[in-house]
């Protein structure tokens, strides 16, 4: 029996002795390997981050301010900031040297404070002192570019590594971005003939010209610089052979393309003929046909998009409001919530919008940015060219039940649509191309209107400055899809990713069901008002007296009445909302009993039973001994 004592006290010392060992060796051997094993992968870089990450030439800092003092009472900002900082540790980790990583607690009027405020960062007042919270990330390269993200918002987690890499991908590649312009519609500053007149640019160009080397590109010409990254034609209008093969060949050499097609296009407004008031068929609307039906591109502009839910009210003249099927306002429900031309966007708004999709069999990969609700269906755009009245768009109205796209991304390697090679008039600099050199990317949106001011914004002229306030998302849409597209193919390829953020489904499904009740009872208090005094003011005009002051009975025993009502409302109103709150409590003790209670139960009989066995094994092993 000593012996057997014995044995077991070194046993324990050589696990220990072990244990230490392994330790040890594991911290110098295994130094920076990780494993995740998050559900969703969360700690796993995108390939095309991976490849970012790897073609960092010259070093780059990340200061990485988080306000850790400062926000020891705000546990979710704090979990969301672990996150960050965990995933800035992966990329500084997966660079091999090329990015440096210092994290900053700027505490009140520290230096780390005016650091983060010169980055201009975005501090968030909070507490009663109103000390503000710093949680943003600044980035600089060897020859002293800086990119910051102000401040990283929990609600666009899905997008974080995007933004990381989309910021050293910026710090990598330091040239401006060149982008062509080709437009049909006045889109840049010009000489309006009608008015004689200076015309002002578009809010929308005005804005890409603040981030991007903007080229306004003449139809004419049928050829573009070989510096030009993307190119984004809008209104395409009776384009020429040479200026489609040239478009043709861009795309072929591997240049990323944004199209603005329209079926009725109410911003471009032609020139009328003195001896023929009435416009020419399809005039006004614009497409590239003979390219989109060789890379795999459905569009026709022989059709406008109605949809019942997302029809915005108009004005249409005396004091006369309606409801117009085509002008649209698409809201989040309406937008591609995975991707990041859409992040963040509120509303769209468009006008005579077409629908777009990918042909049949055609081998490309197809996403839908912006498609219409299942309340839908198609116009013929011939309809709007002497629309009687818009309320006579609700006349027959049959929703198709499906969805359509009126915005989306196409990816693919196409075919020229020139087989036979360049046209006779082309300018021709180099060889043909007839197939893509690589996978591209072709944006087509089916509205040319949405980028108008009219639709998006107003433009106030305040002391000589241009001052845009913006009602819509229409320009942030079009910014987005350009710096989008300029990154590299690995950039784009870096979707919305899962949040860390487990919710609660169950409980937001009771809070739901019992906020349709809340509104429910709201909505029947405000009708119950509303009558009520409807019957107070067909009593006030039924009074014979002159004063204005004094109330009837009848008055006074309605509105009394009234107040009744009202406080029977707001004790079923409190009923709901202590319901919701007991639903709620209730399945959180349950949540907290199988977590605290019942697993631990679960682990500790089944420990138990093992070791009975065990038991039971060692009596029934010395009894055969």
């Amino acid at each position: 029996m000593h012996n057997k004592t014995t044995l077991s006290y070194s046993g324990l010392v050589v696990l220990a002795f072990l244990f230490v060992l392994i330790n040890m060796l594991s911290g110098n051997l295994l130094k920076g390997s990780r494993i995740d094993l998050t559900e969703n992968r969360l700690y796993t870089l995108s390939q095309g981050t991976l490849n970012i990450v790897q073609t960092i030439q010259e070093p780059i800092t990340l200061h990485y301010f988080f306000s850790d003092q400062a926000s020891k009472d705000i546990p979710q900002l704090r979990t969301y900031a672990k996150r960050v900082n965990e995933l800035l540790q992966e990329y500084a980790q997966l660079s091999k040297g090329k990015i440096t990583l210092n994290v900053i607690d700027p505490v009140a009027y520290s230096e780390q404070e005016d650091q983060a405020t010169e980055f201009g960062l975005q501090g968030v007042p909070t507490g009663a002192t109103g000390q503000s919270i710093y949680f943003g990330l600044a980035g600089s390269n060897s020859v002293g570019d800086t990119e910051t993200i102000a401040f990283f918002q929990p609600n666009k987690e899905q997008f974080l590594e995007y933004d990381v890499s989309k910021l050293i991908y910026t710090l990598t590649n330091t040239k401006k971005p060149v982008v062509g312009l080709l437009s049909r519609v006045p889109m840049f500053s010009s000489f309006d003939v009608e008015t004689q007149r200076i015309r002002d640019p578009w809010a929308v160009t005005t804005q890409l010209q603040q981030l991007y080397d903007v080229r306004n590109i003449d139809f004419a010409e049928g050829k573009f610089a070989d510096d030009l990254e993307v190119l984004m034609v809008v209104h395409p209008k009776d384009l020429g052979l040479k200026t489609l093969y040239a478009i043709d060949q861009f795309v072929m050499q591997g240049g990323n393309l944004i199209v603005y097609v329209d079926p009725y296009a109410e911003a471009d407004v032609p020139a009328m003929d003195p001896n023929s008031p009435i416009e020419a068929e399809g005039v006004r609307s614009s497409t590239l046909n003979k390219l989109f039906a060789a890379w795999g591109i459905d569009y026709t502009p022989a059709q406008v998009l109605g949809d019942r839910k997302y029809a915005l009210t108009i004005d249409t003249g005396n004091g006369q409001q309606a409801r117009h099927y085509a002008i649209l306002g698409l809201d989040k429900s309406a937008l591609a919530d995975d991707n990041v031309m859409t992040s963040g966007l509120d509303v769209i708004t468009m006008a005579m919008a077409g629908m777009v999709k990918p042909q049949a069999d055609a081998e490309v990969e197809f996403e839908a940015l912006i498609q219409s609700s299942t309340e839908a269906m198609p116009f013929e755009s011939a309809k709007f060219r002497f629309l009687p009245k818009v309320s006579s768009l609700a006349e027959g109205y049959a929703a198709t039940g499906e969805n359509y796209a009126v915005a989306g991304r196409f990816a693919m390697q196409p075919q020229s649509a020139f087989p036979e090679g360049p046209p006779a008039d082309a300018e021709v600099s180099q060889a043909h191309i007839g197939q893509a050199t690589e996978r591209v990317n072709i944006v087509v949106v089916t509205d040319v209107d949405m980028l108008t001011d009219r639709m998006w914004v107003n433009v106030q002229d305040f002391l000589g400055q241009k001052i845009m306030d913006a009602w819509a998302s229409n320009g942030n849409f079009a910014v987005n899809i350009v710096d989008n597209l300029l990154g590299s193919s690995d950039l784009i390829s870096v979707r919305g990713r899962a949040t860390a953020t487990k919710p609660f489904t169950r409980v937001e499904a009771l809070r739901r069901d019992a906020d349709d009740q809340f509104r429910a009872q709201e909505q029947a208090l405000q009708n119950k008002l509303r009558q009520t005094e409807q019957k107070i003011s067909q009593l006030q005009a039924q009074r014979d007296d002159d004063s204005a002051l004094m109330m009837s009975d009848e008055q006074r025993a309605e509105i009394a009445r009234f107040q009744d009502e009202k406080l029977q409302v707001r004790k079923q109103l409190r009923k709901v909302r202590h319901e919701l709150d007991k639903n709620i409590e209730s399945l959180g003790n349950w949540l907290k009993a199988i977590n605290i209670g019942l697993m631990p139960l679960v682990l500790t009989i089944m420990a138990l039973l093992l070791s009975a066995v065990r038991a039971k094994k060692r009596v029934q092993h010395h009894t055969h001994s």
